[in-house]
């Protein structure tokens, strides 16, 4: 699963030139980025235009009941997500990058404690999750809400130590072919199969990061007790 992420400070100031949008809300960049919090994504409205927007990440369908809205479906598994009614329309309307440098996982240790560990692609280079979202008005006289989320897999060799799920990272070359409305649903899945996540490089973090409080570049120092970063291999 993924249910924390980084999109950092210093990463901001691309956000526009590397997706092509206007800029993001200072408020999305964070270090500790947890469900229900609204985050930066890109997708296409009706002419095909990228644009950015702030959505809740957890995905409101319409149909759940409001005991059901809070926070339950911040990821979506790639194997079944056409199969589920939540997400099987949405590939054709509703698929969104959500700009990341990094997310987080824990391992639990001899002692019963949790390890954070933080994955991420060389330099801490800004990359995109594939996403679904969709829109929700509970009551007439309420804002429309806007929702999102992430689409998951089995974890590779660097992640599967830590975590048996992993989100996925798109390959910059294929962003385009997510987001564009005339792609077929099945056929947008099928460019996850070339992604990012053979890149990707693994660091034992601070266990600040632990508390959704924590919001500081402590949360990615390193843990002199964990493992060294090191690449992974391929996971197709």
């Amino acid at each position: 699963m993924c249910g924390r992420y980084t999109f950092t400070p210093g990463n901001l100031a691309l956000f526009a030139e590397r997706f092509g949008v206007g800029e993001a809300s200072t408020t999305a960049a964070g270090y500790n980025i947890a469900p229900g919090r609204p985050v930066a994504t890109v997708a296409a409205d009706q002419n095909g235009e990228h644009t950015c927007k702030l959505m809740h990440w957890g995905l409101i369908p319409d149909w759940a009941p409001r005991t059901e809205r809070q926070y339950k479906m911040i990821n979506a598994r790639v194997e079944t997500v056409a199969e589920k009614r939540a997400y099987r329309d949405l590939l054709d309307s509703g698929r969104c990058l959500i700009p990341a440098d990094g997310f987080y996982e824990w391992q639990v240790t001899e002692d019963g404690s949790k390890q954070p560990y933080w994955f991420h692609l060389e330099g801490s280079e800004l990359f995109a999750f594939p996403g679904l979202w969709t829109t929700t008005q509970p009551d007439p006289d309420d804002d429309v809400i806007f929702s999102c989320t992430i689409l998951t897999t089995a974890a590779n060799e660097v992640v599967s130590p830590v975590h048996q799920r992993m989100p996925l990272i798109l390959n910059k070359q294929y962003e385009s072919t997510w987001l564009d409305r005339s792609v077929a649903g099945d056929d947008a899945l099928s460019s996850l199969s070339s992604n990012a996540n053979g890149s990707l490089l693994r660091r034992a973090v601070s266990r600040a990061v632990s508390s959704t409080s924590n919001q500081g570049a402590n949360c990615i120092e390193p843990d002199d007790d964990g493992l060294r970063e090191r690449p992974s291999g391929r996971l197709f």
